[in-house]
């Protein structure tokens, strides 16, 4: 199974592993999970109890979601918000490298108890297996599947603390835990690390663990009503962290829930907001990422200056760059054609440099994706001498495969479609893809490589053939 290792950021100096899975086999894992996600939810502490917050399993058809949108990180602080309000100690920390720690043989045993579907278990573990080249611990971070296992394997410490009569909740591997005195803040404290240890493994961030007192933890929430202590800033921030920035279009009120997220966003001025947290020497992410996700709801005139001002600084907002770029993609289609240019301007010279902001694999990918969409044809010249110095990195070879058909660079194509005897899998799916915007040509080479395919290519070479029938699909990214 083919799988690419590679950084992702973790505030301005950090890092983390992230594993991009081959889509196919990301699908596979995916639907094996989906298959005994029901009985993973049933075997969890009922979302009645108002402990855990993270990923309930709640498929919605309609808007292609799989977990309850009303539990998530908002609603785990405002919860935390009024359980420290009837305590006087809240003991605030996390599981130390979550992740890539869990052990597979307990994983696969809180599966079994879960599930009788012996076949489904067996495939999940062989896949994760192999994930972990062999070794016997690790979930990739990020991906539903992962989400969903990962919450399985805490269920058994969720269910021994609320036995035990501990009050907490949990969001993830971030534990809250209330209490009214110091000494059962402590015992507390000691009983979530033994039976972590114990059960799974796992033990606490000594780093992020704290013990505060009720007022202590309202004033660091970021969801925390404003104080009289605060500053006029301070207060204006706690505010907007509280707006939820969700929006349904399809809801049947969905013209006045517009029209009201809007008005409410109003009430804060956007601009300044955003330049005070450029101005630091370290933005607070948490209001960084809800400035940017709120651009969308602004009116033009706000949006594009707020844009021009992101792209402009990002080497402060370098720890949100994800973010940045997802809204970015969103707000293209709405977006001036001189903004539009700034936007890909940036991107090309953070490439061209080399900026430390690009060379996390995980950033680059969104910086390709974007600049599918540029009209320039120095993308072009960029995109080819990129594909070259890559060598190895079929994650982002692929990527700009696809970028390049994208933008029916019909030349390059041509030629790469020459070396994919030589080329990795997921290189030649793009390729695939890629062979259609060539026409008659392309469909010449798919018949003449149709002997050198592997089975699941010939498969998907199927599936590719389906999209484009009648038509040219138009290639996502």
């Amino acid at each position: 199974m083919q799988f690419v290792k590679s950084l992702s950021t973790v505030g301005y100096a950090g890092f983390r592993g992230s594993t991009q899975i081959d889509p196919i086999w990301n699908a596979y894992l995916l639907a094996l999970v989906l298959e005994v996600a029901p009985a993973i939810e049933s075997a969890r502490i009922p979302t009645t109890k108002d402990i855990v917050f993270s990923y309930r399993f709640r498929p919605d058809k309609t808007e292609n979601t799989l977990f309850d949108p009303d539990l998530g990180w908002g609603p785990y602080h405002q919860h935390a918000l009024a359980c420290s309000k009837a305590t006087h100690y809240v003991v605030a920390t996390d599981i130390s490298d979550f992740y890539p720690r869990v052990y597979h043989h307990r994983l696969e045993n809180a599966l079994g108890l879960a599930t009788d579907n012996s076949e489904v278990v067996r495939r999940i573990m062989n896949i994760l297996t192999s994930l972990s080249s062999g070794t016997s611990y690790g979930l990739p971070i990020g991906g539903q599947a992962a989400r969903i296992l990962a919450e399985l394997v805490l269920n058994r410490t969720d269910l021994l603390l609320a036995a035990s009569g501990i009050q907490f909740s949990r969001f993830v591997d971030d534990y809250l835990i209330y209490t009214d005195s110091r000494e059962s803040a402590q015992s507390a404290l000691v009983e979530l690390s033994e039976t972590l240890l114990t059960n799974e493994g796992l033990t606490l961030s000594r780093a992020k663990t704290r013990v505060m007192t009720s007022s202590e933890f309202a004033r660091s929430s970021p969801l925390a009503m404003p104080d009289t202590a605060d500053s006029e800033d301070e207060s204006s921030t706690r505010q907007f962290l509280q707006i939820r920035l969700k929006f349904d279009p399809y809801s049947p009120s969905a013209d006045n829930d517009y029209e009201e997220l809007k008005d409410e966003l109003k009430k804060f001025n956007i601009m300044t907001m955003l330049t005070r947290e450029i101005r630091k020497s370290r933005v607070d992410e948490i209001v960084v990422r809800q400035l940017v996700k709120s651009l969308r709801f602004l009116e033009a005139p706000v949006r594009n200056d707020a844009v021009i001002s992101i792209i402009k600084n990002m080497e402060a907002l370098y720890p949100v760059f994800p973010t940045v770029a997802i809204m970015l993609r969103q707000l293209t289609p709405d977006l001036p054609a001189d903004v539009i240019t700034t936007v890909h301007d940036t991107l090309r010279q953070l490439i061209q440099h080399k900026s430390h902001i690009t060379a996390v694999p995980a950033n680059m990918a969104y910086a390709i994706r974007l600049l599918a969409y540029d009209r320039n044809e120095e993308t072009d010249v960029l995109f080819i001498n990129l594909y070259q110095r890559l060598h190895t990195d079929m994650m982002l070879k692929r990527d700009i495969i696809l970028a390049m058909a994208r933008r029916r660079v019909h030349y390059w194509l041509s030629k790469v479609m020459k070396q994919y005897a030589v080329l990795t899998p997921w290189e030649r799916r793009a390729l695939l893809i890629a062979s259609y915007v060539l026409r008659d040509e392309g469909k010449h080479w798919r018949n003449h490589v149709r002997q050198q395919m592997h089975e699941t290519e010939r498969k998907f070479m199927q599936w590719v053939a389906n999209k484009n029938s009648g038509r040219q699909w138009e290639i996502p990214l």
